[in-house]
Order: C-alpha cells, then sequence, then structure tokens
C-alpha cells in the first residue's frame, strides 16, 4: 500500500494522518504563522518611543587625571583616579568646591563639565 501526502500531512500505517514536520510546507506554515503573530504584535505602539528625561546628575571630566576623595577637602585620602572624557554620576551637593558622587566619594567641582540635559538642581 502507498503511502500519500497532503500538504504537511501524511498517511501513516493503518489509514492515520500525521504531521509531517519535516517538509517545506510545514515550514512554510510555520513560518507564515509566526509572520502574522509578529504582525499582530508590533510591540504596541506605532510612534516611535521619545527619550525620558534626564533624571541623574551626570558629569564628564575635563582634566588629564582628577582624584576621587574620601571627603570634600584636598587633604582627604584619595581613593580612586578618573582620566579625561569619563562621564560619572554625582549629586547636586557641593562643599568646599567638592561635588559629592553617588557613592558618597567627592571630585573637585570645577574639573567636572555637566553632561548635556543632565538634572542638577
Amino acid at each position: 500500500m502507498a503511502r500519500r501526502k497532503y500538504f504537511i500531512l501524511k498517511e501513516t500505517g493503518g489509514g492515520k494522518l500525521r504531521v509531517d514536520f519535516r517538509s517545506w510546507a510545514f515550514v512554510i506554515v510555520i513560518g507564515l504563522f509566526l509572520a502574522i503573530l509578529s504582525m499582530i504584535d508590533s510591540g504596541g505602539s506605532t510612534k516611535p518611543a521619545s527619550p525620558a528625561p534626564a533624571t541623574t546628575c551626570s558629569f564628564t571630566v575635563n582634566a588629564d587625571s582628577v582624584n576621587v576623595r574620601t571627603g570634600a577637602t584636598a587633604s582627604s585620602p584619595s581613593v580612586q583616579k578618573l582620566s579625561r572624557g569619563q562621564t560619572v554620576v554625582a549629586t547636586p551637593t557641593v562643599t568646599n568646591g567638592f561635588r559629592q558622587l553617588a557613592d558618597g566619594t567627592w571630585v573637585l567641582d570645577n574639573l567636572l563639565t555637566p553632561v548635556p540635559g543632565s538634572v542638577c538642581a
């Protein structure tokens, strides 16, 4: 008895029909199904997302080498060095000319330039 194929189905013993997972027709059907799903779920928005407003106080280092200190004085121990162009997240707090960084350390404020759009009230 010859086995027959019907699009994505094939006849097996006893006249039963089973899905032929190895056929090109099956691959095409699954591809079309996934394409339709992706068109239905188009990300929930038809317009591009606008950038979120800046909510951090960020600065760029404008000196070749900047000491990060444990306190807001030049005599406080240095714990790290920053290089020109590095970006740091800070707080609005400035004491004795030193700006407090987000991790609680301090950097000389005049060696930092605010990142455009940064919020440092």
